[in-house]
């Protein structure tokens, strides 16, 4: 899942107390520690990958979105009660039990035969994976001081990237080799070796305390963000009936403005709408938002058209995929600099220019049919963009607050982008639904499915015919949901206008480039 190191710094207790136990071997928990935070930033890029193999083997094409949505849904939501479980209840406590319900989700999604079971395993994995970064950090916080935190928190990020950026590439390896549930085993032996540690060598620093977990808030939560995912889910004909979706959206709505008048009275909000209507902040949410919709689209949709629009393979999902992860992390630290000289608005209207018109040659050349590398190529521009936005939009909130909110801010930011990327994914996964059912409903007739298309096995039963109609029905569809994700860019590009004309305070480190990543 992202960056939470100002968060923990937000809830570390002071550096005397941090240091006033010895008998913690920092070296072996700073070990254990980026290994386990491997499994979390790795997840979500290696599964991508892997998908639409999974979709030829379990079938239901239709709720291919969801397999993304709901980890992304159950991480998010799951974060901010993880930071106050961790002061109520002790660190270790908190972050063994996030690992093991991460390492569970991993076993049941590897023995998953049905794409029902899949979405129940990986909304698991994602309650598991979204105490990891945030008690991760937190840990670390505790047991450095400020000047040695700079330095590890550098290690944190390369870790990060690196493991992020070899995802597509170790999951296209996987499902060649091994078949696309080895995609899942793969965790086990990286968790295991991080829970051993930490049971062996990390004691929690100081006694627990009792915290406002802001219980109402997080359910309040919850029912909206669920809701809301459901009812996106299943957009267009033989979706749900009307009743079932008036109920759904009435559902959202009670309980996302129920979380809205809480939070303006909570003394621990979970989100504080006070932080969220200034303009020197919430046009970066706003923008964070659109930015996770818009990366998360493309990390989910474009293995999808490469495999079943294109006929590719893995490896070329894996191929397109890879080099946006890859220049991401070069221009994150590239930007660093630009940032200081540039201000905030004026780096972020750089990135998202970048990202616009990558978007808009995403779309025309699915509507061109343009070569793999040309394909390549438009999306290794893109991923140049991403580094330029994401970070200033996560330090122009940032530096907009004092050191008191800006750990709050941070996982404001940070929510913002997983749960524009959970929701968006959803909408987009039902738009496709909608354009492609008539048309896949009618070659299912004839026995030509996706499914077959999608599995390397049964796809040379098909005829050449055959295989041409159902690539060309889910590219024509895919190319509607690359023209609206386009229009998601042009609107993210508009809300980076409002940010303020502000310059950057202080010098920017390189590694911050990646630590927006997360």
């Amino acid at each position: 899942m992202r960056n939470q190191e100002e968060m923990a710094v937000a809830v570390s207790p002071p550096i005397e107390a941090a240091t006033a136990k010895p008998e913690i071997d920092r070296r072996w928990v700073l070990g254990a520690l980026m290994v386990v935070m491997v499994l979390a930033s790795m997840e979500q890029t290696i599964t991508s990958t892997a998908m639409p193999t999974i979709i030829g083997d379990l079938h239901g094409l239709e709720h291919y979105a969801w397999v993304t949505s709901i980890y992304l849904l159950a991480a998010t939501i799951s974060m901010p009660l993880y930071g106050r479980l961790a002061d109520a209840l002790g660190r270790k406590r908190v972050i063994l039990a996030a690992i093991g319900l991460f390492l569970l989700g991993s076993v049941l999604a590897a023995y998953a035969h049905s794409m029902t079971q899949l979405i129940l395993y990986r909304g698991l994995q994602g309650l598991g994976a979204g105490g990891i970064m945030p008690v991760v950090l937190t840990i670390a916080a505790d047991i450095y001081t400020l000047k040695e935190r700079a330095k590890i928190q550098g290690f944190f990020s390369a870790v990060w990237g690196t493991a992020a950026l070899l995802g597509p590439a170790l999951g296209a390896f996987l499902v060649k080799a091994f078949g696309w549930r080895s995609v899942f085993f793969v965790n086990l032996p990286l968790g295991v070796l991080g829970l051993a540690v930490l049971i062996w060598k990390y004691h929690d620093t100081e006694e627990p305390h009792p915290a406002d977990l802001d219980l109402p808030g997080v359910a309040a939560m919850t029912v909206g963000g669920v809701s809301l995912l459901l009812l996106v889910s299943r957009l267009g004909p033989g979706g749900w009936a009307w009743p079932t979706a008036g109920l759904l959206g009435a559902l959202a709505t009670v309980s996302i403005a129920y979380l809205i008048w809480h939070e303006r009275r909570a003394t621990y909000p979970i989100l504080s709408p006070q932080l969220l209507t200034r303009r020197d902040i919430g046009p970066s949410m706003l923008a964070s938002l659109l930015f996770g919709l818009a990366f998360l689209s493309l990390d989910t949709f474009v293995p999808l058209y490469v495999q079943g629009g294109r006929g590719g393979g893995v490896a070329a999902a894996a191929g397109v995929v890879t080099p946006v992860m890859l220049t991401w992390a070069l221009s994150g630290m590239i930007a660093a600099p630009m940032l200081v000289r540039w201000g905030f608005r004026r780096t972020a209207l750089f990135g998202a220019t970048i990202i616009v018109f990558g978007f808009s040659g995403l779309a025309l050349s699915a509507l061109l049919t343009a070569p793999h590398w040309l394909l390549t190529t438009i999306l290794a521009l893109t991923g140049f963009g991403f580094g330029f936005a994401s970070m200033s939009y996560l330090l122009a909130a940032q530096e907009a607050v004092g050191f008191q909110q800006r750990g709050a801010v941070t996982g404001a930011v940070t929510f913002f982008r997983s749960i524009g990327g959970a929701l968006g994914v959803g909408i987009l996964g039902g738009v496709f639904n909608a354009i492609s059912q008539h048309d896949l409903a009618a070659l299912a007739g004839v026995g030509v499915t996706p499914a077959r298309l999608l599995d390397p096995h049964a796809a040379g039963g098909l005829s050449a015919q055959a295989a041409a109609s159902a690539q060309h029905v889910i590219a024509a569809s895919l190319t509607w949901v690359f023209i609206a994700m386009a229009a998601v860019t042009m609107a993210m590009f508009a809300v980076t206008f409002w940010m303020p004309a502000r310059k950057c305070e202080h010098t920017v480190k390189a590694s911050e480039g990646l630590e927006a990543m997360a």
